[in-house]
């Protein structure tokens, strides 16, 4: 049975490093349809920016080279397949004499906490202070 388990694309960066594949530049104007480059926009006369002939095979390259280091890391660690993988397999070092495996330095929710009581969790401010129209910081709270 495979295991629910997923760090997320933010987490790892996956969706970054990706985007800058495809030629992402970081204007950080993504959520308003003007994307420079063409990668993050529904405007068609934009969208032209982005020659898929061009960057496929980046992208491709890319992700192959991505998969090749995921399997160095699973094999370096001792295990088989990625799907062995959990949060008790990362470390974190919280200053420079002191590291801990990820589930006792952080407190994990549980599925639909957030949503449900989003002020019984450690997550409140930064829940509070999230925007989907920007990237810039809130000033509520």
């Amino acid at each position: 049975m495979a295991r629910a388990f997923t760090l997320g694309a933010d987490w790892c960066n996956a969706a970054r490093a990706f985007m800058f594949s495809l030629g992402c530049v970081q204007s950080m104007k993504c959520y308003t349809g003007d994307c420079p480059t063409g990668v993050a926009t529904q405007v068609q006369w934009r969208q032209e920016g982005l020659v898929v002939d061009g960057k496929a095979e980046r992208v491709a390259r890319f992700q192959a080279n991505t998969l090749h280091s995921l399997r160095e890391i699973v094999v370096a660690m001792g295990l088989t397949r990625p799907w062995d993988i959990s949060f008790r397999d990362f470390w974190v070092r919280t200053d420079s004499n002191k590291a801990g495996p990820m589930n006792e330095l952080y407190d994990f929710l549980q599925p639909g906490e957030l949503l449900a009581d989003p002020d019984s969790t450690q997550y409140t401010r930064a829940w509070m202070q999230a925007r989907s129209d920007t990237f810039r910081k809130a000033t509520r709270l």
